[in-house]
């Protein structure tokens, strides 16, 4: 039976936690930068001008833009009330279907679509009126 060589490598302990450290600050550094622009909506005020008929895409011209009635997407059921109320689970009733000219204050997350996919969609609504 043939003899088997072993051999023992001894590291400093101190060895181990700073490599554990320097994984951890690599990581955090690359979680931070590498999405640090992505998944963070902007908020926004205008006016809706369509409300589809079952309420999940509108017509929005932001205050200041001359983009009247850009069609965006309704994700999210997270909404506020004019009195500030939070409601989640239930279409915000600023956005009944057929309606416009209500004012609102929206949490808008661009997705950068190409093509026939959707390039932003609203995920936080807040009636102002």
């Amino acid at each position: 039976m043939p003899s088997v060589l072993t051999r023992t490598l001894r590291v400093p302990l101190w060895t181990s936690g700073l490599a554990l450290a320097l994984g951890l600050m690599i990581g955090a550094a690359t979680a931070t930068f590498g999405a640090s622009d992505r998944g963070v909506p902007r908020v926004v005020q205008g006016t809706i001008t369509a409300v589809n008929s079952d309420g999940t895409a509108i017509g929005f011209t932001e205050d200041g833009s001359d983009r009247e009635g850009e069609g965006i997407l309704v994700a999210g059921d997270s909404w506020t009330d004019r009195k500030g109320a939070n409601f989640g689970g239930t279409p915000p009733t600023c956005l009944a279907p057929g309606s416009y000219g209500q004012r609102v204050e929206l949490a808008i997350l661009d997705l950068q679509g190409h093509g026939n996919w959707p390039d932003k969609l609203v995920v936080w609504v807040h009636c102002l009126s």
